[in-house]
């Protein structure tokens, strides 16, 4: 069986005082090669019933969001989370398995296999862990399935038979830029795709704007612009056919919220020379996990990453004030997000916004 693909990738009490990390920790030893004061970190000892040692995992205080940080299989997270009463608790479990590319995928801070024996072995195990990851998604939660055209018409099926076609929210395709070349067999692939299921008909979203102008408003709507008195610049709106000119619509207003995303989103990759780059393979951007976040929470939900990677996932959520469980079987990527988490601590934001 290869080894499994590290993506970027109950509300829990406001109490967050935890024990002082101890000088044999890593992550305090990272936090001093970042530059970053040392977090407090909670490192319950001893075995529990599961075999699995409370150990392995580390929580650290990000601000007012608390991060858990475990290396383990997604059975062997899964397990751990249920012997603690956590199923049922995510708001947003995100989920980039591997994508059947055929390819081993390696960078300066990581590596892993995307190679299979066969498409049917492959599809068994995203099977397995499709029944794993849904029973942690709280009941009016949400789970965002990563993925690209190697598999996703397969995938779309599995999911559907878990969670229920009738609970498929979206296909929302991430569009980025990259070098084209001249198609002979086959056009250039420039999108992954996110498969969204709700848990149930009582999962809402929230709303998501994108950045526009007053041209391009006043360019869609093909409408003559009036002015008030005051200048404020409105055209009419109407309330369905046969109904125009029921209400205005100032432009100022229009212009400040923004336009309500869609399906496609056009955001770049992790170029070499991003910032937010850590040399982890696959690693995804923050912008599009900040608005997969933004999209599926609240400030005070838990989010869950079981295949972590290089810990994305953890940086949009806990600088958005939301807890985050980010595990992976890599020890490579584990590494990776104890000292992003790290570092990431001294831009966290320390009050509570909206709470759910």
């Amino acid at each position: 069986m290869p080894t499994s693909h590290m993506g970027e990738h109950d509300r829990e009490s406001d109490q967050r005082n935890t024990a002082t990390v101890t000088a044999e920790n890593p992550l305090t030893e990272d936090a001093a090669a970042a530059g970053v004061p040392a977090q407090t970190v909670n490192r319950p000892l001893g075995p529990d019933d599961s075999g699995i040692h409370p150990s392995d995992v580390q929580t650290v205080s990000v601000g007012y969001a608390r991060v858990e940080i475990y290396q383990g299989t997604l059975a062997e997270q899964t397990a751990w989370l249920h012997l603690h009463n956590r199923q049922g608790t995510f708001r947003l479990v995100y989920w980039d398995p591997p994508f059947f590319s055929g390819k081993q995928k390696a960078a300066d801070r990581g590596s892993f296999s995307d190679r299979w024996p066969d498409l049917e072995t492959y599809l068994v195990e995203m099977d397995e862990d499709f029944a794993r990851l849904k029973t942690l998604v709280h009941p009016e939660g949400f789970l965002v399935l990563h993925c690209d055209w190697h598999a996703s018409h397969y995938l779309k099926v599995i999911g559907d038979r878990h969670f229920g076609y009738q609970n498929f929210r979206n296909e929302i395709v991430w569009h980025y830029k990259g070098r084209r070349q001249p198609a002979r067999l086959v056009i250039n692939s420039k999108h992954d795709n996110l498969l969204v299921w709700a848990a149930s008909s009582r999962a809402v979203m929230q709303p998501v704007y994108d950045p526009w102008d007053r041209e391009q408003y006043v360019s869609m709507k093909r409408q003559q612009v009036h002015s008030d008195e005051d200048g404020r610049e409105w055209i009419w709106g109407h309330n369905g056919r046969g109904r125009a000119r029921s209400y205005r619509i100032y432009l100022d207003e229009v212009v400040a919220r923004g336009r309500a995303i869609d399906s496609v989103w056009d955001m770049p990759i992790v170029n070499t020379t991003a910032k937010e780059r850590t040399g982890y393979p696959t690693q995804k951007p923050v912008a599009l996990l900040k608005r997969i976040v933004a999209l599926l929470t609240l400030e005070g939900d838990s989010v869950a990453d079981l295949m972590a990677g290089s810990g994305t996932t953890g940086e949009a959520a806990a600088l958005s004030g939301r807890d985050v469980w980010l595990g992976d079987r890599n020890p490579e990527a584990t590494a990776l997000i104890q000292e992003r988490m790290a570092r990431i601590a001294q831009q966290a934001p320390t009050h509570r916004g909206r709470i759910r």
